[in-house]
């Protein structure tokens, strides 16, 4: 079990975590189904929120690893044209932001989406203030391209220590690249993701609601800091 009073530090996944973009994300891939004459059914674009896009073109729609850049282009045209800013922030999470910042733990965003994409979102919608800082991939998702490497380099770039940081994320992805680095994930059940999927990737507690994250990350009675029971 997770001894949150060590906790100072708490990554937030962006998609499926801090906004509902599905909407956005539908738009996209809707106008790249157009351009290659292919359907891509609602279902299918809800598992395209999460992974990186290069691995989603190949791995779940298909396209041969040569066509993938291309492919990428058509997307964040359209993404960047009319979709980006359709995400809507879950209800609780300018609450939950507010309460973690008050209760002195730094907030950042580990997304495998677009640095350049997330910040500007964040700042659309109101939330950016909150975050000390925000790292993502670079707009071809040719560094930084898994998960890893986006938690990797906010803890470098920021100089955090992985046992005093805590990630928030929906998918598999955000655990499993958390865990590559030294750094438990908390699970949130209102994403994208299912509790299946994040319980057999080991994500350390699972929380259902924005609210409930708040409570789990400050329940600093339950432990000691130094490790063990308390006294």
């Amino acid at each position: 079990m997770i001894c949150t009073a060590k906790i100072r530090n708490i990554l937030f996944d962006f998609d499926g975590t801090l906004m509902d973009s599905s909407e956005g994300v539908a738009a996209a891939f809707s106008a790249l189904g157009k351009h290659y004459g292919i359907s891509i059914p609602p279902e299918t674009c809800r598992k395209m929120i999460g992974p990186p896009l290069p691995y989603s073109l190949v791995h779940i729609l298909g396209f041969a690893p040569e066509q993938a850049e291309e492919a990428m282009e058509v997307y964040r045209r359209a993404y960047a044209g009319e979709g980006m800013f359709l995400a809507s922030v879950y209800p609780g999470i300018p609450g939950l932001l507010q309460r973690l910042h008050q209760a002195g733990r730094k907030l950042f965003v580990a997304t495998s989406k677009p640095e350049v994409y997330a910040r500007q979102i964040l700042e659309k919608k109101g939330l950016a203030r909150w975050f000390t800082f925000t790292g993502g991939s670079d707009l071809a998702e040719t560094e930084r391209a898994e998960k890893a490497d986006v938690i990797r380099y906010v803890l470098e770039t920021c100089g955090l220590d992985p046992a005093e940081c805590l990630m928030a994320g929906d998918r598999k992805y955000d655990v499993l690249g958390a865990a590559a680095n030294g750094v438990q994930t908390a699970g949130v059940l209102y994403g994208f993701g299912s509790r299946e999927e994040l319980e057999s990737a080991g994500a350390a507690f699972l929380c259902a609601t924005p609210g409930e994250l708040g409570d789990r990350i400050l329940a600093d009675a339950g432990c000691n800091p130094d490790g063990g029971a308390p006294a």
